[in-house]
C-alpha cells in the first residue's frame, strides 16, 4: 500500500524510500498507462530542480508522448532524433549535461538545459523511455542514473 513519506536521510536512503513507494503503487496494477502516470507523479514529487518528467512509448516505430508531469510536450519523436530517440536507437541511458550541445536536440521546453533519458526495455523489446529535464545545466549525475535505472526496472517487472 502506498504511503506518503518524508524524504529524510541521505540521497541513497531517500531513493530507497521512492523505490518502495513505486513498488507499492504498481504492485497490484497491471495497466501500463496507470502505472506510468503514478510513476511520473512520484518522480515529480521527489526530484528537485526538474521542469519535466514523463514517458514516451514506442508505437509504429516512433516515440509517442505518454503520461508526464510538466508543460505540454512534443507528441511524437522519430527514432534516432533528439535525446529520447537516440536513447532508443542506442538502447542506452543518456545523461546530457547541456542539451544545447546535443546534436539534433528537440527543444520541447525552452527552459530545459539538461536531460536524462532511460530506455524501458523488456527482454528484447523497447517499450519506451523515461525522460527527465532540468532547467539547470549538469543536473543529473551517475547516482541519479543508477537510481532511475532501478526505477525503470521496477516498472518493467510489473508488466
Amino acid at each position: 500500500m502506498f504511503h506518503v513519506e518524508n524524504y529524510n536521510g541521505n540521497k541513497d536512503e531517500q531513493q530507497k524510500i521512492v523505490l518502495n513507494q513505486l513498488k507499492a503503487l504498481i504492485e497490484d496494477e497491471k495497466d501500463l498507462i496507470a502505472n506510468l502516470a503514478n510513476a511520473a507523479a512520484l518522480l515529480n514529487h521527489y526530484l528537485d530542480d526538474i521542469n519535466w518528467v514523463g514517458f514516451y512509448l514506442l508505437k509504429d516505430n516512433q516515440l509517442v508522448l505518454g503520461p508526464f508531469q510538466g508543460m505540454p510536450a512534443c507528441v511524437r519523436i522519430p527514432l534516432g532524433k533528439g535525446v529520447c530517440g537516440t536513447s532508443v536507437s542506442e538502447r542506452k541511458t543518456l545523461r546530457v549535461a547541456n542539451v544545447h550541445e546535443f546534436p539534433g536536440h528537440i527543444a520541447c521546453d525552452a527552459a530545459s538545459n539538461s536531460e536524462i533519458v532511460v530506455p524501458i526495455i523488456n527482454g528484447d523489446d523497447v517499450i519506451g523511455v523515461l525522460d527527465i529535464d532540468s532547467p539547470s545545466l549538469n543536473r543529473f549525475d551517475e547516482e541519479d542514473e543508477v537510481f532511475l535505472k532501478k526505477f525503470v526496472t521496477l516498472i518493467v517487472e510489473s508488466l
